[in-house]
């Protein structure tokens, strides 16, 4: 996926989810704090005017302001409380502040009720008028205590950065699990198209081959009858040369034979078989027909492994490899390993020969190329055919001057 795709897809629509979470978050907290507000300013000035009633009647009574006020300076929430004049003047007042009354003249002179910071938190200040007997005129400051606010507002915070982390949890792997399957649709598309691709490839290929094949063989056939006549006429001083080009006519043939082979599609036989058996088998036979001094080929397995395949096609896919492995060995070993392991049993190839250039690696496994003086090419490619289609896999690494392995993985058990 390109980047400003990736973009689009996953970060953009995250980020908004993390946008509108953070508004609706604010929201929420700003109406909490307005609808907090509005309720203590309703709960204190209902306490400011029963207070007032109370304070006029011991006013009547000539009490003193502070020791008025001292009787009510333990109420709850209300952190400090004043009485004044109608000249402004304090009569009397009690804080938790110690000594400290936040009254401001001029605020009052604009509004009757605000709110300030304190070291207890915020407090709501209300500033009302009393007339006690209709007389004379006082006010009351009350400040009453914010912090059941902050607790809610904190309290909102928290579960916000809760939820919040889980909703990021839960949306990214929501969004990682769509790039995912975005991703694996679009690969198995590309697979998909690159598959049909091939087959309309191999298709005109195999037409093509089958024609010129079908063209070839016919020459191919007379000529062959034709040495066969000369060899029973010839003279015994061109016996030789006749084998030598009756021998000619069936390479070609055997390439032509190999070409359209290559071309088919496979049909499996599959039977249950012991894999040390055919490999060993194989490798008597391939022993036989190459003989190589200084290079040993071994088998080995932790448990008997059995395979459910087309013998016949699994040991030219092996006998393919040996070859391979053995022509490119001058010294050392060919090991072969098998193991099994649940439902799956697994192969290496593994040999100290000469290596493959990095760049021929993604190219071994495609028909017709070879980098060999004698070969054409469709020994390792019809040995990646036969094991995919037994639902199996192959792969290579290699290292110039250090050998070879191939990783062969099969279905079994």
């Amino acid at each position: 996926m390109r980047k400003k795709n990736y973009l689009l897809f996953f970060y953009l629509p995250l980020l908004g989810i993390v946008i509108i979470f953070f508004v609706l978050s604010n929201l929420n907290q700003n109406y909490i704090r307005k609808k907090v507000e509005h309720l203590v300013k309703e709960q204190l000035q209902a306490t400011a005017e029963i207070l007032k009633v109370n304070i006029s009647h011991l006013l009547k009574e000539d009490n003193p302001a502070n020791e008025i006020l001292g009787r009510y300076s333990q109420e709850e929430n209300i952190y400090y409380m004043a009485m004044i004049d109608e000249n402004k003047e304090i009569l009397g007042w009690s804080s938790r502040f110690e000594g400290y009354l936040p009254l401001s003249l001029e605020k009052i002179e604009k509004e009757t009720s605000w709110i300030i910071d304190s070291p207890a938190g915020k407090i709501f200040n209300l500033f009302s008028s009393f007339s006690p007997g209709g007389e004379k005129t006082y006010y009351l400051y009350l400040g009453y205590s914010l912090k059941d606010l902050g607790a809610m507002i904190a309290h909102s915070r928290r579960s916000f950065f809760i939820i919040f982390g889980f909703i990021f949890v839960i949306g990214a792997i929501f969004f990682i699990g769509l790039y995912q399957l975005q991703t694996h649709y679009l690969e198995k598309k590309r697979e998909a198209e690159e598959e049909k691709k091939e087959k309309e490839r191999y298709r005109e290929i195999s037409a093509f081959t089958s024609g010129v094949a079908h063209e070839i063989k016919n020459p191919l056939n007379s000529l062959s009858l034709l040495f066969e006549l000369f060899q029973k006429r010839v003279p015994q001083e061109y016996q030789e040369d006749v084998s030598l080009g009756k021998k000619e006519i069936q390479k070609v043939t055997r390439i032509i034979n190999q070409f359209t082979d290559s071309l088919r599609p496979l049909k499996l036989n599959k039977e249950k078989f012991l894999l040390k058996d055919l490999i060993l088998d194989v490798r008597d036979s391939l022993i036989k027909e190459v003989s190589k001094t200084g290079v040993e080929i071994d088998y080995s397995q932790n448990v008997p492994v059995a395979l459910n395949a087309d013998k016949v096609l699994m040991s030219q896919s092996f006998l393919n490899l040996f070859k391979n492995s053995l022509e490119a060995t001058d010294r050392g070993k060919i090991l072969i390993q098998a193991k099994q392991y649940r439902k799956k049993v697994f192969i290496t190839v593994k040999d100290t020969g000469k290596g493959i250039a990095e760049e021929d690696k993604e190219h071994i496994f495609e028909p017709f190329f070879s980098k060999k003086k004698k070969g054409i090419g469709i020994g390792l490619y019809l040995t990646k055919k036969t094991i995919e289609a037994h639902e199996g896999k192959i792969e290579v690494q290699s290292e110039i001057e250090q050998g070879t392995t191939f990783f062969i993985q099969m279905p079994g058990g």
